[in-house]
């Protein structure tokens, strides 16, 4: 169900169903416009896909970042905020999930 509510934020208003739209509107599910941030550069964030009522706390928490780096360990693919970011990459490599948040 997560990767339904997940394609509901890529499909106009028209295209969703009208339930879609609703729990958008009264902010149950994860809306188009916040979910647009998990798209844009510079890619570090926002990965919660259903509510997206965590984004906040695990991206502060340094989840992420964690997550990144056993994908990473898993495939060798490199997040996309890696590619954008040399001190993001070093720091999630290091293992300080915390520290690369801080601006």
């Amino acid at each position: 169900m997560s990767q339904e509510l997940h394609k509901w934020t890529h499909m106009t208003k028209r295209e969703a169903p009208s339930l879609a739209n609703k729990l958008m509107d009264r902010g149950l599910i994860l809306g188009r416009v916040s979910h647009t941030k998990h798209h844009s550069m510079p890619f570090e964030g926002n990965y919660c896909i259903v509510s997206g009522f965590c984004n906040d706390a695990m991206d502060k928490s340094g989840f992420f970042r964690f997550m990144e780096l056993m994908v990473f360990k898993a495939n060798g693919i490199e997040a996309n905020s890696w590619k954008l970011d040399e001190r993001l990459k070093k720091l999630t490599l290091q293992g300080k999930f915390k520290e690369a948040n801080d601006k």
